[in-house]
């Protein structure tokens, strides 16, 4: 049996640090906390680059509903892009 090669993913604590910041894209309400939109591999969080911030409450809620279901009734595609944006523009 091989060994699987290890799935290097995008880390950026700042990045992190500044979507905590941002008030949550559903509610509006802080603190937030950054919620990976994808999977990096088994039991492995995805890029930092693709992560939203979201109030405690609707982490939660998005995790007992489905991560799916939650994304699709709340667009998270375009917020993801949104937010890169954002960030791009206020670190230059």
């Amino acid at each position: 049996m091989n060994p699987q090669p290890k799935i290097k993913t995008d880390k950026d604590p700042k990045y992190l640090a500044w979507i905590r910041k941002q008030p949550c894209v559903i509610t509006g309400r802080t603190p937030c906390e950054a919620h990976h939109t994808e999977a990096g591999g088994m039991g492995m969080k995805g890029s930092d680059y693709s992560t939203l911030p979201l109030h405690h409450t609707e982490h939660k809620r998005c995790h007992q509903q489905g991560v799916v279901k939650f994304w699709v009734i709340h667009n998270i595609q375009n917020l993801i892009i949104d937010h890169l944006v954002r960030y791009i523009k206020e670190i230059k």
